[in-house]
């Protein structure tokens, strides 16, 4: 009986596990089996129709490149106009052509986009759409500004300004709908 109580002392969770016991000693052996909500199978199968293509990754990078390059090149503008000094010509042109890529880009991309993804990115195509229907009329504003026989420096800039401030608004949503379609940004090599 000594030699019992000895024991018990000395290893009581080990015989309180072997009779079910909640004490300290080993865990359950069963195991739980979660099941996965309706809710996460969901947004599993929503983020699976909502995943980009290869190919549509590589429109999408194309896209974000042609329009880092607008923005690059709205800024190559902004700067002289705001030390009152007049751009070089070349710099007008080569923001029409970036403009021109990235609009063209991003219609092929969206034109890619399976029903499912038209679908589910509604909200985001959306905001896209007015993104590039103002980026279009500010790039337009920019273009009747500069066919004026005399060009008003101050007018110039603040045209050019918004035509900037309606790129980073295009990006903005881009940047949106990469997330959605579970796109990994591209990294830029220093």
């Amino acid at each position: 009986m000594l030699l019992f109580q000895i024991v018990l002392l000395v290893c009581p969770s080990t015989l309180l596990a072997q009779r079910g016991g909640h004490g300290s000693g080993r865990p359950s052996t069963v195991a739980s089996n979660p099941t996965a909500s309706t809710g996460d199978m969901n947004d599993f199968n929503r983020a699976i129709a909502l995943q980009a293509t290869p190919d549509q990754v590589a429109q999408f990078q194309q896209l974000d490149k042609s329009t880092e390059a607008a923005s690059e090149q709205a800024q190559n503008l902004i700067q002289p106009l705001k030390n009152a000094g007049m751009p070089n010509s070349s710099r007008y042109s080569d923001l029409s052509d970036a403009l021109d890529e990235a609009q063209t880009n991003i219609q092929r991309f969206v034109g890619s986009f399976s029903s499912a993804q038209q679908s589910g990115l509604k909200p985001q195509i959306k905001k896209l759409s007015k993104a590039d229907s103002d980026l279009s009329k500010q790039s337009k504003a920019l273009a009747q500004e500069l066919e004026r026989s005399q060009i008003n420096d101050k007018k110039l800039l603040a045209v050019t300004e918004k035509l900037d401030k309606a790129l980073t608004g295009f990006r903005t949503e881009l940047i949106d709908l990469e997330k959605e379609m579970g796109i990994q940004p591209e990294e830029h090599s220093p």
